[in-house]
């Protein structure tokens, strides 16, 4: 593509890179709190009694922790690539008709029409990145409540079904939050390529 060595697609890579250096930083984050909370509740595994609720509860964390720890250090890993080569992350990518016609003209300058798309993408997505992030102090902050109240004393199945949808809740929301700051900090290239 002739656009590939022109100031405008420099730019989109230079943002590209800091998309995904957010993701490292906001996400590798959030892996170091999941580690610290597997390692918690193997912690607490070992001190639980034999044969109990409060086991077989830390057992699920400690093995939901690992989990998700796993997946995020592969998430991270994806990205450290991208930082290292955004050209290569954004090869072969169809951008949006704004984006196109904005690389086709080559100037870093940002076009009118570009402009505009960027704005109202932020004017959501900083929004959402904000109110995630509220919600999943909130919705942690509930699951923490819940579970601790579970251990101390099991009660019914209710109880037990909103201690689970609070935690894949929270999951949800830690992604929603990585994801929505990644488009608030880094703008462009989400742009570009969606409009």
């Amino acid at each position: 593509m002739p656009f590939e060595t022109s100031p405008a697609y420099d730019r989109v890579l230079a943002d590209d890179r800091n998309y995904h250096i957010v993701f490292l930083v906001v996400g590798g984050l959030f892996t170091v709190l999941l580690i610290l909370f597997s390692v918690f509740c193997w912690w607490r595994l070992k001190r639980a009694p034999k044969r109990t609720f409060e086991r077989r509860t830390f057992l699920w964390f400690g093995v939901a922790g690992v989990t998700f720890s796993l997946f995020m250090v592969v998430a991270l890993w994806a990205n450290v690539t991208s930082v290292v080569n955004p050209r290569q992350t954004l090869s072969g990518t169809k951008f949006s008709p704004v984006g196109q016609a904005w690389l086709d003209a080559g100037s870093a300058q940002l076009s009118p029409a570009l402009q505009q798309a960027i704005d109202e993408r932020l004017a959501w997505q900083r929004p959402k990145a904000v109110i995630c992030a509220i919600l999943l102090v909130a919705v942690v902050t509930l699951a923490v409540y819940l579970w601790r109240a579970l251990i101390r004393r099991p009660r019914g199945r209710l109880m037990l079904a909103a201690g689970i949808l609070s935690a894949a809740a929270s999951v949800l929301l830690m992604l929603m939050v990585i994801g929505n700051t990644e488009g608030a900090l880094a703008p462009l290239t989400l742009t570009v390529i969606y409009g």
